[in-house]
């Protein structure tokens, strides 16, 4: 996460015993904390904001920035046919054309 997504050590979301949380990923537990009230905007964000969401990668964000060029991106549809993998995780975190998608809720 330092060297690939350009994090500080500060950002990393350690536990009060200086660990990082084992039964999240670092990147899920910053993006819980940091993202969840306050969600981006995939027309709109820069490729270091994109690569905040969990799930979104270097890769991933570079499609996404090529694809908004194109076309808007107003639904999870437009990220599947672009082979976006992550979707499911990324979508909590994000905003679609100013609203966040519909996703289905946990069964269990």
């Amino acid at each position: 996460m330092l060297r690939d997504y350009g994090w500080s050590v500060e950002e990393l979301p350690f536990t009060e015993s200086g660990n990082l949380p084992l039964e999240i990923d670092p990147k899920g537990a910053w993006a819980e904390a940091n993202l969840r009230h306050a969600p981006v905007e995939l027309m709109t964000a820069d490729r270091e904001q994109l690569m905040r969401v969990p799930g979104i990668g270097p890769k991933s964000a570079a499609v996404i920035l090529q694809a908004r060029r194109q076309r808007r991106i107003t639904d999870l549809a437009h990220l599947r046919q672009l082979h976006i993998r992550g979707i499911e995780q990324a979508a909590p975190f994000i905003l679609l054309d100013g609203r966040r998608p519909s996703q289905q809720l946990p069964l269990f």
